[in-house]
């Protein structure tokens, strides 16, 4: 064991806003069996030299300084893009929350980069910022593969948009939200693009409804 182990683990708990939630806490269990036992096991120090040398060497620190820099306005909304995803997805929960919840957080390079940079992110954000396929006030109609809910919801009858965007919820094409509302009703369905299609004759599609409900 290194001889200088305890000064070291203290030093990094010095630096713990380097670190990340886990590894903080990951350190500071290090630093309370050293002072009971006096040691660690050999797995124990390889993942804490690896934390050291990533996140809390002079070249470590000077990236994260850089990265401090490079972070700006346009790297914070992509974040909360894909944080929103993820909330509903169920994951990276720690890192999600803090992205949304504290005005002033900056993840670390490499936190941003898996957050953000995955496959399943780079479809979410395609989605986002592609224009919306039906503008509001269009009418539309609930596809068959639309939920079960909306459909019986809307019996058949056309819909208005009445707005698109907002937290993409599904790594999917087509996964742009929008808000419609059916012809008769005062309560908005929100719903998925893909689900919808455009009604090209209300009229005729009222009158075919209006056949199928009985007397």
């Amino acid at each position: 064991m290194d001889p200088t182990a305890l000064d070291r683990l203290t030093t990094a708990l010095e630096k713990s806003s380097l670190l990340t939630d886990w590894e903080r806490g990951f350190i500071e269990s290090l630093h309370e069996q050293f002072n009971k036992r006096g040691r660690l096991s050999e797995r124990q120090f390889e993942i804490f030299e690896r934390i050291e040398n990533e996140k809390l060497s002079e070249s470590a620190s000077e990236k994260a300084k850089q990265w401090l820099v490079i972070y700006d306005d346009k790297h914070r909304h992509i974040a909360r893009i894909c944080a929103e995803y993820y909330k509903h997805a169920g994951y990276f929960r720690d890192l999600v929350h803090s992205i949304l919840n504290e005005k002033d957080y900056v993840p670390s390079e490499k936190q941003y980069k898996k957050l953000c940079e995955n496959k399943y992110a780079k479809k979410v954000l395609a989605e986002y910022n592609r224009e919306p396929k039906y503008s509001i006030g269009s009418l539309v109609q609930f596809r068959t593969t639309a939920d079960w809910s909306h459909r019986v919801a809307t019996n058949g009858m056309p819909c208005v948009v009445i707005s698109s965007g907002g937290t993409i919820k599904n790594a999917a094409k087509g996964a742009k939200p929008y808000k419609v509302l059916p012809f008769g009703s005062a309560k908005p369905i929100e719903c998925e693009e893909r689900h919808l299609k455009t009604c090209k004759n209300p009229k005729k599609t009222k009158k075919v409804v209006d056949n199928d409900i009985p007397f």
